[in-house]
């Protein structure tokens, strides 16, 4: 397969982080996916958008671009979903908390022991890799448009 364009290129790289994020799920939910079916949504998406990516960047001029950016909306979306369980649905509280571990002096938990809850803000990786995705894979400027 070659990558002919700088966009596919692009594709291509936020694909292999999609990819990576499904090995580091795997393990960072490996307790978790035996309790509730939540933990399986992350990893079924990075699952198949790995699969189903390659897929499209083979067929990317026959509309494969375009699925691909609709892959990457999908990642947004359970970016979002994963924010609100990883804080229960308090996500103002989740934010709170995050911020204050700037007050906390280095080398102490706070009164959090780790791993005791989810981290709040790492779902939101899907909706940074997803954004990059659909930047890239949104419909390509016209010829001879600045760049």
């Amino acid at each position: 397969m070659v990558l002919e364009s700088r966009d596919q290129r692009m594709a291509a790289a936020v694909l292999g982080g999609v990819a990576l994020l499904l090995f580091e799920l795997r393990f960072e939910h490996r307790e978790v996916l035996g309790e509730t079916w939540r933990s399986w949504i992350p990893l079924v998406y990075t699952g198949v958008t790995s699969l189903a990516g390659v897929a499209a960047l083979v067929r990317w001029d026959a509309g494969g671009r375009r699925v691909l950016a609709v892959l990457f909306g999908i990642g947004i979306a359970v970016g979002l979903l994963g924010f609100w369980f990883h804080t229960g649905g308090h996500v103002v509280t989740g934010l709170r908390d995050v911020l204050a571990a700037w007050r906390i002096p280095l080398g102490q938990d706070g009164g959090i022991k780790i791993g005791s809850k989810p981290p709040a803000l790492a779902p939101l990786a899907f909706c940074g890799l997803g954004t990059l995705g659909v930047l890239v894979c949104a419909a390509p400027s016209p010829k001879g448009a600045a760049q």
